[in-house]
């Protein structure tokens, strides 16, 4: 399946797309308006040439009405010629501005009025006064003076309304080149504006960024110490504790407890509070109504005083914010409860962090439950149920190192009496029944803290941490008398009975290490046997103390205090 990207990854791809279509759209603009410049420029150039025509024409109307008054006064040819060049050029112009293709149809009409206008005055007051001027008709051309004076207003109006024109023209044109600058400033600070506001916001982005990421480094931190103290972790409660704690630094609840599933699933233990948390061991079934645990993952309640908030049977709070995370791990193994006093207090944000740590939990409770359940199977004898000689070792050392130099400690060794002949008479599935029974037997005559073991064959060992040589030669005649009394059930109607020969040994009185207190014991085992069995016998400390090691020597039979049936 294909990863999807991160919301922040998907925002900043957005604003890098906006800013390059700004600046594309910017340099759209800009190649659309360089197109219109370069007509603007054309239009400019084309009225240039329009100007110049329109004043080589009033220049040639001009100098047509200066050549005409100094002919008409002077007589000069010179002045006739300069008028016809006049007449000449006013002419070539006007076909010019026709010819030119300006785009102004009332420049040509203009133009044409002009034209006409100089047509009809040559043809009524230039051309008599010039024939007036030949005849020397000085009436005539006093008359016809007076009247062009009078007929040029024309003339002037329509020169004066193509000059307009032509400015008309300039006018929209820098009209024109104006909306295109401002066009351009336009798309400019837009395009400015757009990478402004997308750089402002991916620096917030960034911001956000490292702000997340900061939270992940420190998540993991936290996860990281809760990881490793919980590997050193002895039992539930330092792991509930850890859990709370790594919590708290995570996310700062008021208030939190931890309630773990014993391993009978009978009860919920609040194996650890934080805050004023007043807690209890909930009987069997009562976890089951947390509202996390219905869902069967991490449940939210953001105010607990809104009238549709779901309330947490577990958590009885009224107001604030309260969350529920089942711990699971395989199996159900317990909740966590973490309580805010004000409403909406753990953002969405911080609620992985919860689940992360929570299930981190959970896994090294349900890994500790199960090498403890694979450590039972390593150390249980299969046949009996009970610690098999490894576990009963173990177990030796660890009591003898913590126990205070004046505390008594005793080690019984048992031995069924007769079993190859019980097991040859009955066969092997009866001598395993009797071994079973036997080993409930040990149970019963045990306190809590005592460890009883099959020690290998038909022999058995017993630990018993505080009771000295009385008191366990005492429980030793228990074993041996209730075992005598107990009947093995072979099969329908086919029953049997069983007796014990038990050796005692006690430290400090006998010795104060593991292994010669199980050869001591197993010397007066030996003596229980030879002096008859069914019997309990606890060697004299003098002679354990002149006993030699079992490696060096042979058993034998010192004095000895012995209880017998």
């Amino acid at each position: 399946m294909p990863r999807i990207p991160s919301r922040n990854t998907r925002l900043m791809l957005g604003i890098t797309l906006i800013a390059v279509a700004s600046v594309g759209v910017a340099a759209s603009v800009f190649a659309v308006t360089e197109a219109e410049q370069r007509r603007i420029d054309a239009d400019a150039a084309t009225l240039e040439h329009l100007d110049q025509l329109v004043a080589v024409l009033d220049s040639a109307v001009g100098r047509q009405e200066v050549g005409l008054d100094d002919y008409v006064l002077s007589d000069q040819p010179a002045a006739l010629s300069s008028y016809q060049d006049a007449v000449a050029a006013e002419a070539q112009t006007i076909a010019a501005i026709h010819a030119g293709g300006f785009g102004l149809p009332d420049a040509d009409a203009a133009a044409d009025i002009v034209g006409t206008l100089g047509s009809d005055w040559r043809r009524l007051i230039a051309d008599p006064a010039i024939r007036a001027r030949q005849a020397s008709n000085a009436t005539g051309i006093a008359a016809f003076a007076a009247e062009a004076v009078n007929d040029r207003a024309g003339i002037d109006s329509a020169r004066t309304h193509l000059t307009s024109l032509v400015d008309t023209a300039h006018a929209a044109l820098d009209g024109r080149s104006s909306v295109l600058s401002v066009a351009r400033a336009i798309a400019t600070w837009t395009s400015f504006a757009i990478l402004f506001v997308a750089f402002g916001l991916a620096l917030i982005l960034v911001r956000r960024f490292s702000r997340t990421v900061e939270r992940d480094a420190r998540e993991a931190g936290v996860v990281n110490r809760f990881t490793e103290v919980t590997s050193f972790a002895g039992d539930d409660r330092e792991i509930a504790a850890a859990n709370l704690v790594a919590l708290g630094r995570l996310v700062h609840p008021d208030a939190s407890v931890m309630h773990v599933l014993n391993r009978s699933m009978d009860r919920a233990v609040p194996e650890a509070t934080t805050g004023d948390t007043v807690a209890e061991v909930l009987p069997l079934g009562a976890l089951e109504r947390c509202a996390g645990m219905l869902r069967g993952s991490m449940f939210v309640a953001e105010d607990l005083a809104d009238d549709l908030s779901v309330h947490c049977p577990i958590y009885p709070a009224t107001r604030g914010t309260l969350i529920c995370v089942p711990l699971s791990s395989g199996e159900r193994v317990g909740a966590v409860h973490l309580y805010w006093s004000t409403p909406r207090a753990l953002p969405l944000t911080q609620r992985a962090g919860v689940v992360r740590i929570t299930e981190h939990a959970a896994l090294a409770i349900g890994n500790r439950r199960l090498l403890a359940a694979l450590q039972g199977q390593a150390d249980t004898d299969p046949r009996t149920g009970l610690a098999n000689s490894r576990a009963f070792d173990r177990a030796m050392e660890e009591k003898l190192s913590a126990r205070a130099s004046a505390e008594s400690l005793s080690v019984l060794m048992v031995d069924i009496d007769h079993f190859k002949q019980f097991n040859d008479h009955h066969g092997h599935p009866a001598g395993d029944e009797a071994l079973r029974v036997f080993a409930g037997v040990l149970r019963s005559c045990l306190r809590d803290g005592d460890v009883a073991a099959r020690y290998g064959g038909e022999e058995f060992a017993v630990l018993l941490p505080g009771n000295d040589r009385d008191a366990a030669l005492a429980i030793a005649e228990r074993i041996r008398s209730r075992a005598e009394s107990t009947i093995v059930s072979l099969a329908p109607g086919l029953t049997d009975r069983i007796t014990v020969s038990i050796g005692v040994a006690t430290t400090p009185e006998h010795a104060l290490d593991r292994i010669t207190l199980l050869r001591l014991a197993d010397e007066a085992l030996y003596d229980a046997k030879n002096a008859g069995r069914n019997r309990v016998v606890v060697l004299a400390p003098a002679d354990a103390a002149a006993d030699v090691p079992i490696a060096h020597a042979g058993r034998k039979r010192p004095a000895r205090a012995e209880a017998s049936s």
